[in-house]
């Protein structure tokens, strides 16, 4: 079962540590970039770990697009928006991603947001069919070169 928990003193080093497959590393930034980001250049964005019993397995960062001052155009300002999801390579393909997915949903249910988006950097190797499996649809936009999809929670 995947828990979605604060980042705290205590954990964040175990957090530091995960990192995708060496081919997987275009797809998504590192957890140190995405948690100093996330406190420095991302108002607005909230960054849980995904934690299976004791074993940290992921990351999940999330925009809520009240609290985010640089909405662009095309943004959804009805929509969260997954902004980062990392599932630590040794944890892969054992439905953890599936999970995280679940829990982005839950939140924005919980946000009261009627939709939730997230982009993909489109290549041969690219998470847009695991997204595409759990009903999100491609929108038309493209945001700094990512595909955006989007689904009702």
């Amino acid at each position: 079962m995947l828990e979605r928990r604060a980042i705290t003193r205590e954990t964040l080093s175990q957090l530091l540590k995960l990192e995708v497959r060496a081919d997987q590393s275009h797809l998504v930034a590192s957890n140190p970039v995405t948690i100093a980001q996330a406190a420095y250049e991302q108002p607005g964005a909230y960054v849980w770990g995904l934690w299976a019993g004791e074993d940290a397995v992921g990351l999940l960062a999330m925009i809520h697009p009240t609290e985010y001052r640089h909405l662009e155009p095309e943004d959804d300002p009805e929509g969260a928006y997954i902004w980062r999801l990392m599932i630590g390579a040794n944890f892969q393909g054992k439905g953890y991603g599936r999970a995280a997915i679940e829990e982005a949903v839950a939140q924005a249910r919980a946000w009261g947001l009627p939709r939730i988006a997230t982009s993909v950097v489109e290549t041969t190797d690219s998470n847009i069919g695991f997204y595409e499996s759990l009903g999100f649809r491609r929108t038309g936009a493209i945001i700094e070169g990512e595909i955006v999809l989007s689904r009702e929670v």
